[in-house]
């Protein structure tokens, strides 16, 4: 079974669908047994939801106090756009 951390390496690939069995069955068990993990990783699965449908949308609309938070982020990064 997984620690607490190899349940976190693993989270976005099991939401994906791209972990193995093994793999797959290990973060289950783990799961089980850790109300921690399993609130991490259902707010994962509700943040790759909304941001799917956010990608959907043609209509998204951002607001200015979000755009600069996205800058600001980008720029303590290194990125630039």
């Amino acid at each position: 079974m997984f620690r607490c951390r190899e349940v976190a390496d693993r989270a976005d690939r099991m939401i994906d669908g791209e972990l193995g069995t093994w793999s797959r069955l290990n973060v289950k068990l783990h799961l089980a047994i850790c109300r921690g993990c399993r609130a991490f990783v259902e707010q994962m699965r509700i943040t790759a939801e909304v941001t799917r449908r956010a990608g959907e949308s043609e209509d998204l609309v951002l607001s200015d106090d979000i755009k600069a938070a996205l800058a600001q982020r980008q720029m303590r990064s290194g990125r630039t756009t």
